[in-house]
């Protein structure tokens, strides 16, 4: 389960002001909310640390054998989801191969209440949902997908009383598709718009805030 932190809107825009508002490419309005987009990877609120750590844990795939890691069935797992056949089936591909790790909450699993582990700390612990998300995203970008068509998004789940989560989501030219450790299949992510409550997303390009719906 993610954790997630509030904090007030002045902070948000003091770290959009100092690094402007980032350059990408334009992306469909997701879930009813406005975002801003920065760069300003100095920014420490939020998930930004956290996934700043996992990536220097990451080192670009760097391989990894220890007992809290392990890089040995990743080129297979690459390899099945570039068999997989189009773009979409790709997502369904690995959607399907990493929601098949159970699921255990950070603190059981690495001792802290919050902790985003790499794909190859996934691959040897398993863990909760912004791993799976973080495992799916890695993954595709392995298979071919580029970096600037995804998005880890951390979110508030409506439905359940606004409790913190974690998915992927995967823009193709104007479309968007979610893939949630809590379902199999890959999903439209118009068609469950009033689902999640998003907070804040990022990819390894920049990070943006989203404004809360009225």
């Amino acid at each position: 389960m993610l954790t997630l932190r509030w904090f007030p809107w002045l902070v948000i825009a003091a770290a959009l002001l100092c690094s402007g508002r980032a350059e990408a490419r334009s992306y469909p309005a997701l879930f009813g909310a406005k975002e801003i987009g920065s760069a300003n990877w100095s920014f420490n609120k939020g998930v930004v640390p956290e996934w700043k750590a996992m990536l220097g844990r990451w080192k670009s795939g760097a391989p990894c054998e220890s007992k809290v890691c392990t890089s040995k069935s990743w080129s297979a797992l690459v390899a099945q989801v570039k068999g997989a056949g189009d773009a979409k089936a790709q997502l369904d591909a690995a959607n399907s191969l990493m929601n098949m790790h159970p699921y255990i909450e950070d603190m059981p699993n690495w001792g802290k209440t919050e902790f985003w582990a790499t794909s190859y700390e996934f691959l040897k612990k398993s863990g909760d949902c912004e791993d799976y998300s973080i495992a799916k995203y890695m993954l595709l970008k392995e298979a071919g997908i580029p970096i600037e068509n995804m998005r880890i998004f951390s979110v508030r789940l409506r439905s359940l009383g606004g409790i913190g989560h974690a998915i992927l989501v995967v823009y193709q030219g104007n479309k968007a598709w979610v893939l949630d450790n809590r379902n199999s299949k890959v999903l439209d992510a118009s068609l469950i718009r009033l689902e999640f409550q998003p907070v804040m997303s990022l990819n390894e390009q920049q990070w943006w805030y989203h404004l809360p719906s009225k």
